[in-house]
């Protein structure tokens, strides 16, 4: 007996025993297959877009980051900021036409019950996080054999590559997965899976599905690319200090001590010249030893010079060690400015990523309460409109009610100290009422 199972719109599974057999309908087969080389689309179309020289450009924002004492604090802080509290759902109302329209939180059952079995506030960090560092977000889509999407996620972005383009296509159709990572060593195209781009004339026509998002750049075609990039150099500025203070500690920052000795010092009657050279070298390994206050903490320098028959030493060469005008005042400050150029490249303000500007650290509560919400009003909008896109595919697909809209919730201060004593608010209510501000 045949069993027919429905994956999707026109893709079956048929079993018979001991056999088994995909038929689709149309070009379903053409995009979607657990292996890239044994498909029609092998060969130049199963060719992916490199990212970067040789595929390392994101081993190579991976690696800045791993040397910065703060590149990943400020990739987090920076998506803490665009994911908030997470997604929530609200109505819009108006009390009439020309009145302003004000946002009523409202629980949609279909959509809780959905985020809840396809977790998806943890899919929502994992897409913030995956955009605020690569400024992309591939998202897969699953659907079930009802033509829903079931389950959204995102792939990590050192695991996929959009498809070249084939000979009259003017779009990405399908991404090439694959378990290890693209550019490495590890990287085997036999492991590679085609996965078709999302198609939104035709969203159930494949039971898994990708979406790509980014931010549209000009020039960029194949990838998007995060702000932070373009801080580069003051990343590497940055990262150097920290070296230069763990070589400085270890072997001495500049040359402390100029020690000159007269060249016939160690003249002994009875010893070689073998025998001179080496009480030379003991002599002035001691003099080391007794300068160190710790392993390498110091440096000495050492020159030899002659003396006339009175013991007067005669003219010659003098060997001065230069000042390092470069305090480590100056260094820390060099440090801060580095770091305060990363803040802004992150699009975060500095006082809201715990950098000191040389103000007191963002002023008082109210200043920063204030810059948390600009920050998150102003700063996150554009971000947050496209990370959303998938819900609002989802709500089309799935039939959420078209009234429902998504909104993220802001990340909300509240200073106790700002409400006046004589104004008889109660500072609990006040923080509830807060709580239940929304950004879109």
């Amino acid at each position: 007996m045949t069993e027919i199972r429905k994956l999707s719109r026109n893709v079956y599974v048929l079993k018979t025993p001991g056999a088994g057999a995909l038929v689709t309908f149309g070009n379903a087969d053409t995009a979607y297959s657990p292996n890239a080389n044994n498909t029609p689309n092998s060969g130049s179309r199963g060719d992916h877009v490199q990212w970067g020289d040789k595929d390392k450009q994101l081993a190579t924002m991976h690696q800045l980051a791993c040397e910065s004492p703060n590149k990943w604090r400020l990739i987090k802080t920076r998506r803490d900021f665009v994911v908030g509290r997470g997604v929530y759902t609200h109505m819009d109302e108006t009390a009439g036409p020309g009145a302003p329209t004000y946002y009523k939180p409202v629980v949609f059952d279909a959509f809780e019950r959905w985020r809840r079995l396809a977790d998806w506030d943890r899919a929502w960090i994992k897409i913030g996080f995956q955009y605020g560092f690569s400024g992309n977000v591939f998202v897969k889509l699953v659907f079930g054999t009802d033509g829903k999407i079931e389950r959204i996620d995102a792939i990590d972005a050192f695991k996929i590559r959009p498809r070249k383009l084939a000979k009259g296509e003017s779009r990405t159709t399908a991404y090439l997965v694959n378990p290890n990572q693209f550019g490495s060593k590890a990287f085997k195209k036999d492991d590679t899976e085609t996965v078709p781009a999302f198609d939104p004339a035709r969203p159930d026509n494949y039971p898994v599905s990708i979406l790509h998002l980014k931010d549209d750049i000009p020039g960029q075609d194949n990838f998007g690319f995060p702000e932070w990039w373009s801080t580069e150099e003051w990343s590497k500025v940055a990262n150097k200090i920290p070296k230069f203070h763990d070589a400085g500690l270890d072997n001495g920052y500049n040359i402390k001590y100029h020690i000159s000795i007269p060249d016939d010092y160690f003249l002994v009657d009875g010893l070689d010249e073998q025998a001179q050279e080496q009480r030379k070298i003991d002599t002035i390994r001691q003099m080391g030893e007794t300068l160190s206050g710790f392993e390498n903490t110091d440096k000495a320098l050492i020159t030899f010079h002659k003396v006339d028959m009175g013991g007067k030493e005669l003219a010659g060469v003098r060997i001065t060690p230069l000042d390092n005008k470069m305090s480590d005042d100056a260094y820390t400050k060099l440090f801060n400015t580095a770091n305060v150029a990363q803040a802004s490249g992150h699009g975060v303000l500095p006082a809201l990523a715990g950098i000191d500007t040389g103000t007191k650290l963002g002023g008082s509560g109210k200043e920063l309460e204030a810059a948390a919400n600009y920050q998150q009003n102003f700063l996150t909008y554009v971000d947050r409109f496209i990370l959303l896109t998938p819900l609002r595919i989802a709500q089309a697909v799935n039939g959420w009610p078209w009234e429902m809209q998504f909104d993220v919730r802001n990340i909300q201060l509240y200073n106790y100290d700002t409400t006046p004593q004589d104004s008889g608010a109660n500072p609990a209510q006040s923080a509830t009422e807060t709580d239940d501000q929304h950004a879109d």
